[in-house]
């Protein structure tokens, strides 16, 4: 770890504005949508309104995007295992300060004049330590241990706010993970391990499925391996963890069992768990190709599309502003997505490329959730359309995301900082 190590540095003329410009424009459309979404209350324009406290968060998102990118990226490289203990320590604080709120979670801090998810913050504490691992290991990539370390330090966050319970999050972590782990130049068969347990508690739901699916990786371990031992330890812990797939799924929330269910099928539960969905359908369905404009919504200000202005702000802009439009808001993040895979090829060290790959990975996995869920194809999850879905801490995190990006494509690290 480095000694001495400034923790700013005036980088500013290394700035993407394109980037920046692309994000205020999706900022603007958000920040419409979010004004139609809660016009609905019929109250004055104050410092309540959610049109208003989203505008006053822009600006406090901005100071954030600032700051981060300023700070020097060999600082963040150096203290990469001081900031992800610190997250651990702020991801498990509200099991014993914060309490549980209204939904019998335990997923938030409250000040009083400012309420934030200690977990979203975990986020950038989660890709800079991966980072700083695959950057800084002398373990080789052949080597399973390069893959399993890194799990570990994936799996501890993940696990924990999965009990708050957060599904959405600890999905995200591990989106992360696996986007950090493949660029990072992991062997194809180590990341087939880890994913390989997933794949066998979903075929585990059916017995045909499980069969298959046990046969396919028995092949791709036997052509893999050279030790019998290994061999038969991974096909049976394998197996194992589809014989144990009730126990996962029975230690899940009514809510989210029949979040997954209705997923498949939004009428099995069409006054409950599938409401959002259908509804979210019929809005977006309801736009056709040029919308119903602005402010004249239907299913938006009769209520009938619910946490319209956060998870499901898409479905908002999808009826009022139609199919042209939505098309444009995905070509900006399309754009946006291209632009930052190039400045991760561009990036003059291995810490900056993953910070680039593990933030645009966490943006990028928002929006396929996000969107995913609002027309169906993804199970409801909560969270948010990034830079357009109303929320505090979550436009925070977005520009943190932002700034992790823009600051991996700045200064180089100089190599004594890896290994010192």
């Amino acid at each position: 770890m480095l000694s001495r190590t400034k923790l700013f540095a005036n980088k500013f003329s290394e700035l993407d504005y394109f980037s920046l410009f692309i994000v205020l424009i999706l900022n603007i459309i958000g920040l419409a949508a979010i004004y139609s979404a809660t016009s609905y209350t019929g109250s004055d324009i104050g410092f309540s309104h959610p049109f208003i406290k989203q505008l006053i968060t822009l600006f406090a998102a901005l100071f954030f995007l600032v700051f981060l990118f300023s700070v020097k990226k060999a600082f963040l490289e150096s203290y990469a295992l001081i900031f992800y203990i610190v997250g651990i320590l702020l991801i498990i604080a509200p099991f014993f300060i914060g309490g549980t709120d209204a939904t019998n979670t335990n997923r938030w801090f409250d000040l009083g004049f400012f309420r934030f998810q200690p977990s979203e913050f975990m986020k950038f504490f989660l890709i800079i330590m991966l980072a700083h691992f695959f950057s800084s290991t002398k373990i080789s990539p052949n080597r399973v241990r390069y893959a399993l370390i890194p799990l570990a330090i994936a799996l501890l966050p993940t696990g924990i706010v999965f009990l708050q319970p957060d599904l959405g999050t600890s999905l995200v972590y591990m989106a992360i993970f696996m986007g950090i782990l493949f660029s990072a130049g992991t062997r194809l068969y180590h990341i087939f391990l880890i994913v390989a347990p997933i794949i066998t508690i979903l075929a585990a739901f059916n017995i045909t499925t499980f069969f298959i699916w046990g046969i396919i990786i028995g092949i791709i371990v036997l052509l893999n391996n050279a030790n019998i031992w290994k061999m038969v330890s991974i096909f049976f812990l394998n197996i194992g963890v589809g014989l144990i797939t009730p126990l996962i799924w029975g230690s899940l929330k009514a809510y989210q069992k029949q979040r997954i269910i209705t997923l498949f099928n939004a009428n099995l539960d069409p006054q409950g768990a599938g409401y959002q969905v259908l509804q979210s359908q019929i809005a977006i369905g309801s736009g056709g190709l040029k919308g119903k404009g602005f402010m004249n919504g239907t299913q938006t200000h009769l209520r009938f599309l619910p946490e319209q202005h956060t998870d499901f702000i898409f479905s908002v802009i999808a009826e009022e502003f139609g199919f042209i439009f939505v098309s444009i808001i995905f070509f900006l993040f399309l754009m946006l997505i291209i632009k930052w895979q190039r400045m991760a090829f561009s990036a003059r060290d291995k810490f900056g490329t993953l910070i680039i790959i593990g933030s645009s990975t966490a943006l990028l996995f928002h929006i396929f959730i996000n969107v995913g869920m609002t027309i169906g194809i993804m199970p409801v999850t909560g969270k948010p359309l990034p830079f357009i879905s109303y929320g505090g801490s979550f436009l925070i995190t977005c520009y943190g995301l932002l700034a992790l990006i823009l600051n991996g494509n700045s200064e180089q690290i100089p190599q004594k900082d890896y290994y010192s």
